[in-house]
């Protein structure tokens, strides 16, 4: 998580020289919007976060895989909910965010509604992402959940120049792209390393049975 963390700062330096440099000030208000957004998605992703980490390895502990599945169905169910009441918030009236943030020009609303419908969707994989990264930690997956670590932000920045240089009308769609590539990535990896979601029963908990 600490790299993870790293990383995205790295990232959050590269997309603003990109976007400022792309579309100016408007994009440069635009994105910042679209960066808070992220943080009502973080509300919910840190609690599920703590969540998983804290029953989730207490059942890693035990060894008990119908417990560990339960916490991660439950986890899962919940930032499912989260995100798709977000999508539809700032799908039905994306104004609300912008006009919170100071926008009032017709033009950086409408740079900033557009941005925000999409990065609403970017961030669902994001977070998806991220807490398949502790997931596979808690598995003993470390390389995997090390890759994600790094691929999370990481695989951003070649996508936004390259999206920027080519196709800059689709910029905002770069995050989007990325996460996409990153899941196909991560099943790639998953099935060349044969990776395995099942827990050890615990030496202790064998012998009690």
């Amino acid at each position: 998580m600490a790299i993870a963390s790293v990383c995205l700062t790295l990232l959050l330096y590269s997309a603003n020289s990109i976007v400022l440099g792309v579309l100016g000030r408007t994009g440069i208000f635009a994105f910042a919007v679209c960066m808070n957004l992220l943080q009502i998605y973080n509300l919910f992703l840190a609690g599920v976060c703590r969540t998983i980490q804290s029953l989730g390895a207490i059942q890693v502990g035990k060894g008990d895989n119908e417990a560990f599945r339960l916490v991660l169905r439950k986890s899962f169910s919940f930032i499912t909910a989260a995100m798709i009441l977000i999508c539809i918030i700032v799908w039905v009236d994306p104004n609300v965010i912008s006009c919170l943030f100071g926008a009032n020009d017709p033009a950086i609303l409408a740079e900033s509604n557009h941005a925000l419908r999409i990065f609403s969707l970017s961030f669902i994989p994001f977070c998806y992402i991220y807490v398949i990264m502790i997931v596979y930690k808690l598995y003993a997956h470390h390389r995997m959940a090390l890759f994600i670590s790094f691929a999370l932000s990481l695989t951003v920045i070649p996508v936004l120049w390259l999206v920027s240089k080519f196709v800059p009308s689709l910029l905002w769609y770069s995050y989007l792209i990325a996460y996409i590539i990153e899941i196909a990535a991560i099943l790639v990896l998953h099935h060349v390393m044969h990776a395995k979601f099942e827990l050890t029963p615990s030496p202790k908990n064998t012998n009690t049975r």
